[in-house]
């Protein structure tokens, strides 16, 4: 893949209180195809304290547009965790992968805090479709440490063939005097489990003059070229970029490579960002959030050219 052309097909999913508890956003979409050709969609909602939690949405794709949503979720399958915990101010959704009979949900558990706005950990959640997810620790799989001392964002986790995992996510290297000051960039980590991980403070994608932060990552691997999607924020507004790289860890950023086809709609009229790449049949789609990062829901689009 080289210069790519994502049509855009229109908003999949407003939130608009369908749920008690679904106060706002639909953010971080994350979708995993299912063998009877549904989609489940899982996604984050805030609620009336706008404290983030993970719900899904079962979506029934066409081939003639936006398809429909036949389900949303009855409660969320993922709350906060307790006062004092390191996700006590909310959970953010990285990636899920499937393991044996198991979906690993890992996420952000944000923390807010005094000095600076938030130190963020990683952490992990395992469930299954039909049920809520759990904690199998109380404490994370990623915390603050030498090489990641402020905060962290976004995981995207994969196994390979020879059963090794990967992980890319967000790192702060410094706060500076404001947000606007952040340095935030993405890493890599590896493990044997999943669980465990060893890091060395690889930096994989670095930022370019104007940018305050590369977050939320979508990998994609087809046994040659490693493929991502990531958020590029400035201190405007978020935009989507790509990378690609051979062995996982060192990257080339081939922003001018990703393009739009069609005219943004209101909901999307000034971003786009936490790109979702995934393959339905034959084809390539994106999901993807507008305009304040999942207030105004998530969006598809659709490979035409790469």
């Amino acid at each position: 893949m080289t210069k790519q052309v994502w049509q855009r097909i229109g908003r999949l999913f407003e939130p608009k209180q369908q749920r008690d508890w679904l106060h706002s956003h639909a953010a971080n979409p994350m979708p995993i195809v299912l063998a009877d050709g549904r989609v489940r969609i899982y996604f984050n909602y805030r609620n009336t304290q706008n404290c983030a939690g993970v719900a899904w949405l079962d979506w029934l794709p066409d081939d003639e547009g936006l398809g429909k949503i036949i389900a949303i979720a009855e409660s969320p399958v993922l709350l906060p965790g307790e006062a004092g915990s390191y996700d006590d101010s909310g959970i953010s959704l990285g990636c899920i992968t499937p393991v044996n009979h198991e979906l690993w949900l890992y996420y952000i558990g944000w923390n807010l805090a005094v000095t600076v706005p938030w130190r963020n950990s990683i952490g992990i959640a395992t469930g299954t479709l039909d049920g809520v997810f759990k904690r199998p620790k109380l404490a994370p799989i990623l915390d603050r440490h030498e090489h990641d001392p402020y905060s962290l964002s976004y995981p995207w986790v994969l196994r390979d063939a020879n059963q090794k995992w990967h992980m890319w996510y967000g790192s702060t290297l410094t706060w500076g005097v404001n947000q606007g000051g952040m340095q935030h960039v993405l890493k890599y980590a590896s493990s044997t489990d999943g669980q465990l991980w060893q890091r060395e403070g690889v930096v994989c994608l670095d930022l370019l003059p104007g940018e305050i932060a590369l977050t939320r990552p979508c990998v994609c691997h087809d046994g040659h070229l490693w493929r991502m999607w990531y958020s590029i924020r400035t201190a405007a507004q978020y935009s989507i970029g790509y990378a690609e790289s051979n062995d996982g860890i060192h990257w080339q950023r081939h922003d001018e490579y990703f393009s739009w086809q069609g005219n943004a709609e209101e909901w999307e009229s000034f971003e786009q960002t936490y790109p979702c790449v995934f393959q339905y049949g034959k084809e390539w789609y994106m999901i993807y959030n507008g305009n304040h990062y999942g207030a105004t829901g998530f969006g598809l689009a659709k490979l035409v050219l790469a």
